[in-house]
Formats: C-alpha cells, sequence, structure tokens
C-alpha cells in the first residue's frame, strides 16, 4: 500500500475494514492500549502493521516493517521538509532514536540517524492533540 493508502483507511469503519481486507477474528485482539489510546481494538494487517479502531473508528495506525515503512519514508520525503518537524521528541526505540512529529499532516516517525524504526499514522490534529491523546512521555534510557 502506499501512504495515501493508508490514510484512506481512516474513513472507513471497522466493519468496513474488516470485510475489504478479509480480515479473521485470529487478527484480532480486543481492549489493547496504544501509548495514551486506550480500551481499543487492534487488527494485524501482518508485516509489522497494526491497525488501532476505537468505536468503529480507526485511531492509530502503526508500522514497524522495516520495508514498508523505508517505502513510505521515501515517499512522505518527496512532499515534505522532513528536517522542520512539527517537533522532535524522545523515542522509546532507543537512547539514539528521535520521533519527528508531522501532526497537520498525521504522521510521526521513529528514526535513529537514517534509519526509521517505525511510523504512526493517525488523523490530522495539533501538536497539543497529539501530545495530549497519543504521545506518552518515555523514562531516559539507563544503560
Amino acid at each position: 500500500m502506499k501512504l495515501e493508502d493508508y490514510k484512506k483507511c481512516f474513513a472507513q469503519h471497522y466493519t468496513e475494514f474488516v470485510l475489504k481486507h478479509r480480515i479473521g477474528d485470529d487478527q484480532v485482539t480486543e481492549n489493547v492500549a496504544y501509548e495514551k489510546i486506550k480500551n481499543v481494538l487492534r487488527v494485524d494487517l501482518g508485516e509489522g502493521q497494526f491497525f488501532y479502531f476505537k468505536e468503529g473508528r480507526l485511531q492509530m495506525i502503526y508500522i514497524s516493517n522495516e520495508t514498508v515503512i523505508k517505502k513510505l519514508w521515501e515517499e512522505f520525503k518527496r512532499g515534505e521538509d522532513i528536517d522542520n518537524p512539527d517537533q522532535t521528541l524522545r523515542s522509546r526505540a532507543g537512547k539514539t532514536s528521535n520521533q519527528l512529529v508531522f501532526p497537520s499532516r498525521g504522521i510521526a516517525a521513529s528514526v535513529t540517524h537514517d534509519e526509521v524504526d517505525f511510523m504512526e499514522l493517525y488523523p490530522p490534529c495539533t501538536m497539543e492533540d497529539y501530545l495530549e491523546n497519543i504521545y506518552r512521555e518515555f523514562q531516559p534510557f539507563i544503560r
């Protein structure tokens, strides 16, 4: 899928998403959390792609598959000045990782040097909304 294909998923209701992607019961886990988003259904689409639904609406897509995120990040970089994210936050991916946040575009990426660790896709929001409703501050890494 391309970045735009992922973004179109936010317009789909859970029922439509499940039918379109032929999701089996074994791919759905209930009552999980993703950072500050709690009591959601997690759909495992495979290849490190997790879709989080609350009350039938998609709240977050988390992608960690190296091949997929590399392609999506390259696609995103073509249309965005990635050197100027709205904010750079500490990432849970590791001590040298930064989370680059572009809330108005509905994208955050954890980056270590030039490598992407994971990506988050979510409905566009303000930085304040992202910090209040999604991002969870991490304690400093200790050796």
